[in-house]
């Protein structure tokens, strides 16, 4: 099977989607700094997430961030984070053809 490209055009977020990516970055960076702190960090999974909110996040962000977590202690021995984005990755991507179209999920 041959490899496809695609260029896809991103449509600018919306107030609402804006507002609610800072909020998920809030709480992503909050738990990076309370996970820091952790001393079992290499066992966590994302399950470790409930403890430290009742809140509802996506599992794939939650363990991008225990990995990039894990890796900034070990390398870099970072001691606080001022700002953890949330990571996105092809983890949960999901691409169908309907006719002549794409669709990115």
């Amino acid at each position: 099977m041959s490899t496809i490209t695609l260029k896809l055009e991103l449509f600018k977020p919306t107030k609402f989607k804006q507002a609610m990516y800072e909020r998920m970055t809030q709480i992503n960076t909050e738990f990076a700094n309370w996970l820091l702190l952790r001393p079992d960090v290499n066992k966590a999974t994302s399950k470790i997430f409930k403890e430290f909110s009742n809140e509802k996040f996506p599992s794939a962000i939650i363990n991008q961030t225990i990995r990039d977590v894990r890796s900034q202690k070990k390398h870099q021995q970072a001691r606080v984070f001022r700002k953890m984005w949330c990571s996105f990755n092809n983890q949960n991507l999901k691409v169908e053809k309907n006719g002549d179209f794409y669709t990115v999920s």
